[in-house]
């Protein structure tokens, strides 16, 4: 994959109220729909989220809660594993979750998540074709969640710092990068980093010998960890006070950096291979504010926003009408170079997802990095 680089000062789309109130699970669970009289009564309140935070923009909410008087109380989500294990603990106490690729129809498996049908939704007709037809997202029931965004799983550095250009996940290994790297909090996926610098073709699915080969080199790679980000809000963070030098990443952290003051940063895929994400909105079952989603999805989806995202945020999101949107405002190049108009690429990805040494995945990170 060619990722060319050119910096792009951030540029609004909206003009709305800045400001937003989120606030935690527990916080927020005594706070419900409720629908205004008349006829034609629309369901009012709060819902409880727990999510990334690139899923959303401060004047978005706000601007939702202003109009329709829906609000929203978020929990920060880091992994997937993690998201998985708080939702069958509180259950009804969270309204939708945000999830990636084969996380969600273990979700669904679980009896977690309502199926249903997002062509309901007027704003569903915005999306790219390919993604109301993911197979993994299809059930008989109906589909597993609004799709969002996606990217594969890069390896961003600054050239200033890191010589030669690597071109390789050994570059996290390297002694002369001790505690100069930053790569997010989502152990599954850090492990699954290692599998794939040892070679091994499914991190999802590892023998022990495999797990153990993983972690040999996550032994390696710890005493150069700066940190461990809770989001890539944060990774881009490092990167632009220059305090890391590598960062796992996804894409359009170039342009992040760049528009955050920072220095020229570059990006490639491993030669090894990486790993892919697509995420998604769900429905949880057991919500007890069900009845606000759908109608907050119908505001929060518009492509207007979406484009906005996508600005602030970097990578590709699967509402087509917002990629025109981008060209008109004289993006295109910008949303071309991350590949904004090919969701197909999603195709080509191998998924984050549950698999048969998931929980010996957490087991190995949890040994080398601490329960």
């Amino acid at each position: 994959m060619d990722l060319l680089r050119k910096p792009y000062s951030r540029r609004q789309f909206l003009q709305v109220t800045a400001g937003v109130s989120a606030g935690a699970i527990a916080a927020a669970c005594q706070a419900g729909a409720s629908p205004t009289p008349g006829p034609t009564a629309k369901p009012e309140g709060t819902f409880n989220w727990m999510t990334w935070s690139d899923h959303y923009i401060a004047e978005q909410l706000d601007e939702i809660k202003k109009t329709a008087k829906i609000s929203t109380n978020i929990t920060e989500l880091a992994d997937n594993a993690d998201g998985f294990a708080k939702l069958k603990e509180v259950k009804g106490q969270l309204d939708v979750i945000s999830g990636d690729a084969l996380w969600v129809p273990k979700y669904f498996e679980e009896g977690l998540i309502d199926a249903w049908d997002i062509n309901s939704l007027e704003v569903a007709k915005q999306l790219y074709s390919i993604a109301r037809e993911f197979t993994i997202w299809t059930k008989p029931e109906g589909y597993l969640g609004y799709p969002f965004g996606w990217s594969p799983i890069l390896i961003t550095y600054n050239p200033k710092y890191v010589s030669p250009a690597p071109d390789s996940w050994q570059a996290l290994l390297d002694p002369k990068y001790k505690g100069k790297i930053v790569t997010e909090n989502q152990p599954v996926e850090v492990v699954a980093y290692m599998a794939k610098a040892a070679g091994i073709k499914d991190p999802y699915n590892m023998s022990e010998a495999e797990l153990a080969q993983a972690k040999e080199l996550l032994l390696r790679l710890k005493p150069n960890v700066l940190k461990l980000a809770q989001q890539n809000t944060d990774t881009v963070a490092a990167l632009v006070s220059e305090e890391a030098w590598i960062a796992t990443s996804n894409l359009g952290t170039e342009d992040r950096v760049k528009d955050g003051g920072g220095p020229e940063v570059i990006s490639f895929i491993p030669k090894e291979g990486t790993i892919g994400w697509m995420d998604a909105e769900m429905i949880v079952k057991e919500g007890k504010n069900k009845a606000l989603i759908r109608p907050f999805l119908e505001l929060a989806e518009q492509a207007e926003w979406i484009a906005q995202n996508f600005i602030d945020y970097g990578r590709p999101l699967f509402n087509e009408k917002a990629y025109q949107i981008l060209v008109d405002k004289g993006e295109k190049e910008r949303a071309d170079r991350y590949f904004y108009n090919k969701p197909e690429t999603v195709q080509t990805m191998t998924l984050k997802g549950p698999g048969l040494s998931t929980q010996g995945a957490i087991n190995v990170f949890n040994e080398v990095f601490g329960a």
